[in-house]
């Protein structure tokens, strides 16, 4: 595994966002940084090198969508691959993620498994 490999986690719950570090840790990723909202994904996503974003969709200041469109109109970040994570259960939420340009999603409640292949299967194509 490439050690050099940088997620971030955004997501305004603490609970999950330790649950979603811890899970990614026991699979061998280290450098993985956290946001607590879309503004401060914002702000890491400007200082540091981020190669993977998973980020909640319900969040204040800033929400998962406003993130997404704020990523992919910044030609440096444009190209990182963003899962949304969400406890949507509309299909038209999801059409409507996928069209704006998200990677993939993962519908919450998730298991660590579930996480780490969807991960995983992204790396290998990006």
């Amino acid at each position: 595994m490439d050690t050099s490999f940088v997620i971030l986690i955004v997501d305004d719950s603490n609970t999950l966002r330790n649950l979603i570090r811890k899970s990614l840790e026991s699979s061998g990723f280290n450098n993985i940084m956290e946001a607590v909202d879309g503004k401060d994904a914002l702000d890491s996503l400007l200082q540091h090198k981020i190669d993977l974003i998973i980020s909640d969709i319900n969040m204040p200041k800033v929400n998962g969508v406003e993130l997404l469109k704020a990523v992919l109109n910044h030609s440096a970040l444009k190209k990182i691959p963003f899962v949304v994570l969400t406890s949507e259960t509309e299909d038209e939420t999801f059409k409507k993620i996928m069209q704006m340009g998200a990677t993939d999603f993962i519908k919450k409640p998730f298991s660590k498994q579930d996480l780490i292949t969807k991960i995983q299967s992204i790396i290998e194509w990006s």
